[in-house]
């Protein structure tokens, strides 16, 4: 994680020189060795994914500063891990940055945890960039759901599958799992072939973690 580019827009928001304390305790939680998946790698892919789009979807602070936080806090089997990062942002950022983007930004954040489809271009764009990880080559995506699965350590394979199989398909029963039209045209079809390849593998009974 760039540490430059985090201050930067930091202080673009209107914070000053907390900046510095603010990513060393952010670098902090997402270099637990617990994680695999939900870590700095995962913030690199997002802001890269992010500048991809910026182009066609323009920049956006809002959306820049919760790939940021979006994961800060993450218990495995948890249902209140973005609520809970939205809460760390808004201690961090409290005093520092305008109110108001402080509570956009923490409603940002709760939107990445992908139960309703995002409402509002903020939302839509901070949640597609959060999916782009789905539309990945085959071994990447699978890579992931493998890294996904080491953090899952309350859950046995079965287990694991289900409920990873479960909010895949809940994506792919939408009418569209991206929601601005720039990541429908790039990352739709692929996420789409790569999740229906990882639920015929969760539903053959064959041992995917091998595969």
């Amino acid at each position: 994680m760039n540490q430059d580019r985090f201050e930067a827009l930091w202080r673009r928001a209107g914070g000053g020189g907390e900046a510095g304390r603010v990513f060393e305790a952010l670098k902090g939680h997402y270099s637990d060795v617990s994680r695999h998946y939900h870590d700095c790698g995962h913030i690199v892919v997002c802001l890269t994914a992010y500048d991809e789009a910026v182009s066609v979807l323009g920049a956006d602070d809002g959306v820049e500063m919760t790939l940021w936080f979006h994961d800060v806090i993450f218990t495995p089997g948890a249902r209140d891990n973005e609520a809970r990062s939205a809460k760390w942002f808004a201690t961090q950022a409290s005093g520092f940055l305008p109110e108001a983007f402080i509570s956009q930004t923490c409603s940002l954040i709760q939107a990445t945890d992908h139960r309703e489809p995002p409402e509002g271009f903020g939302a839509q764009f901070a949640v597609d960039v959060d999916l782009w990880g789905l539309s990945q080559p085959w071994d990447a995506f699978f890579s992931d759901t493998v890294d996904l699965r080491r953090e899952a350590v309350h859950a046995n394979d079965e287990a694991f599958a289900q409920g990873q199989g479960g909010f895949l398909r809940a994506l792919a029963e939408r009418s569209q799992i991206y929601s601005t039209p720039y990541f429908q045209d790039h990352s739709e079809k692929s996420a789409r072939q790569n999740i229906d390849r990882l639920l015929s593998l969760f539903e053959s009974g064959v041992d995917w973690t091998q595969s």
